[in-house]
């Protein structure tokens, strides 16, 4: 999907038709969506330069499409009165985090990204990872992870910074990976208490000695940060958009203008 001008708009159709599903199906009394203000933080490099550098664009490498596509996701967000929010120097993660930890009441994070079951703790925060965009959403709680991964479910963050994660530049620890860190965790409950552990393997030992400089600095980098200074919406949905005819004008200028009926009918008092 394409502007005349050949500006892609694949990813802004798709983020709308999805948002327009998930406000009627899950019914939020808030909405907020979180946006990296820093896809690559100063704090993240500086503990583990080898963070994300595998994505760094080189000088011959083509536009990020997708990140060009936001600008028009919340000029129609705007126009309609809904809420996104960020954090100086922060991923989208920690922006996240944030919000959960200040959050008097149930919290429901909808993402396809792994990192966040971290912060996954019952009865209050689950994640609703997308297996199949809308139409599929796994609700990961405790006893899920507990499930899936064989681990204690509040210790995922352990999990994820021994086996470690070749997409974001971190090679976790050398000689361990899911099946022996699940093994680990379920034995002593914590990767502190692994190291701790007077009856550990001494191989195991040998390969955590080995790897923790690394451990100590990706416990910096992996971990989201509850207390980013998030500025942003309420989250609070509208029942009518805020301007209706504002926001029709943006959906015909970037020939969006089904994706944002869909949207505004999704909205509260609009639904059927």
């Amino acid at each position: 999907m394409k502007l005349p001008d050949g500006t892609k708009i694949h990813a802004a159709h798709g983020f709308l038709n999805f948002v327009s599903r998930l406000l009627p199906d899950r019914r939020p009394s808030r909405f907020i969506i979180a946006l990296d203000n820093d896809w690559r933080p100063a704090f993240r490099v500086a503990a583990l330069p080898m963070y994300k550098t595998q994505r760094v664009a080189g000088p011959d490498d083509p536009p990020d499409d997708v990140g060009l596509q936001f600008p028009m996701i919340l000029e129609i967000f705007d126009a309609i009165g809904l809420s996104y929010a960020e954090a100086d120097g922060f991923e989208a993660e920690d922006v996240i985090a944030s919000i959960a930890a200040s959050e008097p009441g149930a919290v429901e994070i909808v993402t396809g990204d792994r990192d966040l079951y971290a912060l996954v703790r019952d009865p209050f925060v689950k994640v609703l990872y997308t297996v199949r965009g809308v139409s599929e959403l796994a609700e990961v709680t405790e006893g899920w992870i507990a499930n899936k991964y064989g681990i204690p479910g509040d210790r995922y963050l352990d999990f994820a910074l021994m086996r470690g994660d070749p997409s974001d530049g971190l090679p976790g620890v050398a000689g361990i990976g899911e099946k022996t860190a699940s093994e680990l965790l379920r034995r002593y409950g914590s990767l502190d208490a692994t190291i701790a552990a007077t009856d550990l393997n001494p191989s195991i030992r040998s390969k955590l000695n080995r790897s923790a400089d690394y451990l100590a600095a990706a416990r910096r980098v992996v971990a989201p940060v509850a207390d980013a200074p998030v500025r942003g919406g309420t989250g609070n949905i509208p029942s009518r958009p805020r301007d209706p005819a504002l926001a029709r004008a943006i959906g015909e200028r970037y020939q969006l203008v089904g994706a944002v009926d869909r949207l505004i009918a999704a909205l509260p008092t609009m639904r059927p």
